[in-house]
């Protein structure tokens, strides 16, 4: 999007041929967003979390990935 410089952080492939990635989006006014985008097939999706929000999503799959641990 014009106005905004997007730096990536990371990329992942993940179950049934899906990939993820999260990138450091940054605005003109200074604001930072991290988006992360899901590519599942032809269908892309992206998403915006302000920084509380991301940390809060981040410690729930922690949370959840320390319980289903193989």
């Amino acid at each position: 999007m014009e106005g905004e410089t997007t730096m990536p952080i990371a990329e992942w492939d993940l179950a049934f041929a899906n990939k993820a990635a999260l990138k450091d989006v940054g605005y003109e006014s200074g604001m930072h967003l991290l988006r992360m985008t899901v590519k599942e097939g032809k269908r892309i999706t992206d998403v915006n979390f302000h920084a509380e929000a991301a940390r809060e999503i981040g410690e729930a799959m922690i949370e959840w990935a320390k319980a289903h641990q193989e």
